[in-house]
């Protein structure tokens, strides 16, 4: 079983992928996952059960996973909102977001048409348990309600902003420094991963800088249906 959480950062493609890989543990047990937005970063020897986080990833992974007959879960989010966040959470100017939320929208664009499920950050479906219910669904695995229950509790927003600040605490090995940032290898979290989860925040920057991002991301705006321009 192939499976490929594919999202916009800032998303909530994290909670995403965290929630399957709960999931996929509760059904199969031992199984493997990893991040990977190329052909160079899979396993050499990808196992029955393979979970991958992906952001922009590249044309040749998206002909491996179809080629492979992947279940891919798209999640999406305003990329004016995303590249705000991003800006805020992780200390990066905004023209530095705004080139990674461009390659993310680029691919969702690509995916979007070819009928994977897709969940749309402004819908809060990280605050419904019934996500993780669809999910198991989706994916044909059968998981106890109770299993879910818990799964769902474990990823509620308060929840992954304590394990968040506690990642630099964890042990070593479970550890990685992405940019200026400890990362929990097993759960993809970054220290300080969390924010306000709230939307519209584009709309407090000053009037040229909202005029650009819209222009910038118009063709994903457009073909979400993201406002005017």
């Amino acid at each position: 079983m192939l499976v490929a959480t594919i999202g916009l950062h800032s998303s909530a493609s994290t909670w995403v992928f965290n929630v399957v890989r709960e999931l996929l543990a509760a059904a199969h047990g031992d199984f493997l996952s990893a991040y990977a937005d190329t052909i160079k970063e899979l396993p050499a020897e990808p196992p029955p059960v393979l979970l991958l986080k992906s952001h922009h990833g590249s044309a040749a992974l998206d002909d491996w996973l179809r080629e492979h007959h992947a279940h891919l879960i798209l999640s999406i989010r305003d990329p004016r909102d995303a590249a705000v966040s991003m800006a805020k959470r992780f200390n990066a100017t905004l023209d530095i977001t705004i080139r990674w939320l461009v390659q993310d929208c680029d691919r969702l664009h690509r995916l979007a048409d070819q009928g994977h499920p897709i969940l749309r950050y402004e819908d809060r479906f990280f605050e419904n348990a019934a996500t993780v219910d669809a999910l198991a669904k989706r994916l044909g695995l059968a998981v106890a309600p109770s299993v879910a229950a818990d799964i769902f509790r474990r990823y509620q927003t308060a929840e992954v902003r304590a394990f968040a600040q506690a990642v630099p605490n964890l042990p070593p090995k479970r550890v990685a420094i992405v940019g200026a940032s400890a990362m929990d290898r097993v759960t993809q979290i970054h220290a300080g991963h969390i924010g306000d989860t709230s939307s519209g925040k584009w709309k407090t920057l000053a009037d040229a800088r909202q005029a650009e991002l819209t222009n910038v991301f118009w063709p994903f705006l457009q073909r979400f249906g993201y406002g005017t321009p």
